[in-house]
């Protein structure tokens, strides 16, 4: 049998081949988007600096003054230099993938034929990667990458480890669709499953579960519709739409809240004013003051923004790519070819280049 990286490689360069649109066509348009930005930028710095030029040479030539008398020259134009960046190393299947920030490549996800996909995730008790048996999706994977959760179909939920033994089977009517998936919490001791009542949640430990009926979710569910887990652990929330808009196939739903449930009682906690529904778990920042939530326009393009957990209140510039809040506050972007370190409020520390393995795969990353 090839070597799993071998493999791997052959199977990145073979999609490259029959599949000429990215698989994330967004993050993709948006990366371009960022690197043309670039250039316009520094033509624009260019352009200041001839003009500067242009303006103070006639100046100085046409003035009629004294021989003695000497013209001051026109104050030099600094222009900060853009950021440029670095490439990161090339992936390999025998040691963990850091990226900056002390996030961990935990998987990647390669598309087949057929709407099949191949997974190849990170053991840890080896920090190897290898080739999963199986090919749910969607598919939910624990943080420390030892559990998975995927659908056998109406409405059941398999949890299994990744050499495909079964841990558990759990029948609460799961609703999958495009944006619904098993959703583990932070310290993954518990599973969180959309249904079409409301949401269930699963523990671990004791292979229980527990279903909370809330049709108010349902009714109230946006385009952008999917469950995250707030930092604490005990917390879930999903965004509401504003029901004072009439939905409509043409535009996207306008998105008034984001409602704050607890995975114990399945009672409503709060609700936040906010314009965008939380991008994933990992999109809370550890404090809990800020989330990374995807507004859509009324034409369905979709922007990741930075906003207040208090307000909802948006700080900085959109962000592209695939955003993540890290432990120590910092935010990371990861894209089909381009990762970026930015401040916790968007600023740009670094931008990396991610190896051409990378082209066309999603990646999954977690904290550490």
């Amino acid at each position: 049998m090839r070597d799993l990286e071998e493999s791997l490689r052959d199977a990145v360069l073979d999609l490259a081949d029959d599949a000429p649109l990215a698989y994330d066509l967004a993050a993709v348009a948006r990366t371009r988007g960022r690197r043309i930005r670039q250039r316009r930028r520094a033509a624009l710095s260019a352009f200041v600096v001839v003009m500067v030029a242009a303006v103070a040479v006639p100046y100085v030539a046409l003035r009629r003054e004294p021989p003695q008398r000497v013209v001051e020259p026109a104050p030099t134009v600094t222009v900060a230099p853009s950021i440029v960046p670095r490439a990161l190393p090339e992936f390999t299947v025998k040691s963990p993938y850091r990226l900056p920030g002390g996030a961990t490549v935990s998987m990647l996800t390669l598309p087949g034929a057929d709407d099949s996909k191949t997974y190849v995730s990170l053991d840890r008790s080896t920090g190897r990667y290898r080739q999963l048996a199986f090919a749910y999706d969607p598919l939910g994977m624990s943080p420390d990458g030892r559990l998975f959760a995927g659908s056998t179909g109406r409405g059941k939920v398999r949890i299994f480890d990744a050499d495909d033994r079964t841990v558990d089977t759990v029948d609460v009517r799961m609703r999958f669709d495009f944006h619904s998936k098993p959703e583990w919490s932070p310290d993954g001791s518990r599973l969180l499953l959309p249904t079409e009542e409301g949401f269930a949640v699963y523990d671990v430990a004791t292979r229980s579960h527990r279903v909370f009926n809330r049709p108010d979710i349902r009714y109230f569910c946006p385009d952008l519709c999917y469950f995250t887990w707030l930092p604490n652990g005990r917390e879930v929330a999903v965004a509401h739409r504003d029901e004072g808009v009439r939905r409509t196939e043409e535009r996207a739903d306008v998105i008034k809240s984001v409602v704050v449930y607890s995975a114990d009682t399945g009672v409503e906690v709060r609700s936040i004013p906010m314009t965008g529904a939380p991008v994933s778990t990992d999109a809370w920042s550890p404090d809990g003051r800020s989330v990374l939530i995807q507004v859509q326009q009324p034409d369905f393009n979709t922007s990741t923004r930075i906003a207040g957990t208090d307000t909802g209140a948006l700080r900085g510039d959109p962000i592209t790519g695939r955003a993540m809040f890290l432990p120590d506050g910092r935010i990371l972007t990861v894209g089909n070819r381009y990762a970026e370190l930015l401040t916790a409020d968007g600023v740009p520390l670094e931008e990396m280049k991610l190896p051409s393995q990378f082209d066309d795969v999603i990646v999954t990353v977690t904290r550490s």
